[in-house]
């Protein structure tokens, strides 16, 4: 049916997204086990299956939507997210934590951030994408678009969070939105939007905030365990 084949079409081009932004980050190893925190739909449940990894499970408060990712034949838990992480300490080679910090206050982010850690197994990974609150454009659209959006990050306020909670190698870098061989005019809005980086680097250096220089839409944090 018509809404089938929408999904079907949105999960290809976040499979496409995921593929550029992520897949460098993660293990080659396809054995090695994946939460996906907060699956939502199971966009990146479904990337990683189509990648070839085995072991992929996700987690999400909402009991609708893990009954849809069950449909889908996803391996997913409805659960609180803290909830599930205590019961999964030293669990996890990664954890992918999608759109979802934004949602959380102050004292739940620092509580969730540590039991991650704790769930993931030595020199585990954890990836978090969230809005990038230094890009003037998006920034306050990211950040209200949302009525339970609480909280937004740059990259340094993100460096800040994960080095509080003790994990190590933290990178953070901008994420490329730009799917070129689905739309020929990705091109030209790339281009552009580097253009526009470079003039906010310069404007921001102006204005005595040497610390920015990642003015994507949205931020991906790395770092390792």
């Amino acid at each position: 049916n018509r809404e089938g084949l929408k999904l079907d079409k949105d999960y290809d081009i976040h499979r496409r997204y995921f593929k550029r932004n992520y897949l460098k980050y993660l293990p080659k190893d396809t054995s090695v086990k994946i939460l996906d925190a907060g699956c939502g739909l199971g966009h990146f449940l479904y990337a990683l299956t189509k990648e070839g990894y085995q072991h992929v499970n996700g987690v999400d408060i909402s009991e609708e939507l893990i009954n849809f990712c069950k449909k889908k034949g996803f391996k997913a838990i409805n659960s609180p997210l803290a909830d599930y992480l205590k019961n999964n300490v030293n669990m996890f080679d990664v954890i992918i934590f999608n759109d979802v910090i934004e949602h959380m206050n102050r004292k739940e982010i620092f509580e969730v951030i540590q039991l991650m850690y704790n769930s993931l197994k030595k020199d585990g990974i954890i990836l978090i994408k969230t809005p990038n609150m230094a890009n003037p454009i998006t920034a306050s659209g990211g950040r209200y678009i949302d009525f339970t959006h609480e909280i937004g990050f740059t990259e340094v306020s993100m460096r800040e969070l994960l080095f509080a909670c003790d994990f190590n190698d933290i990178k953070v870098v901008g994420t490329d939105i730009y799917i070129f061989y689905l739309n020929p005019l990705n091109y030209i809005a790339k281009f552009s939007a580097f253009i526009i980086s470079g003039l906010l680097y310069i404007l921001s250096h102006l204005y005595g905030r040497k610390t920015l220089k990642i003015f994507d839409k949205d931020i991906l944090a790395i770092a390792k365990k």
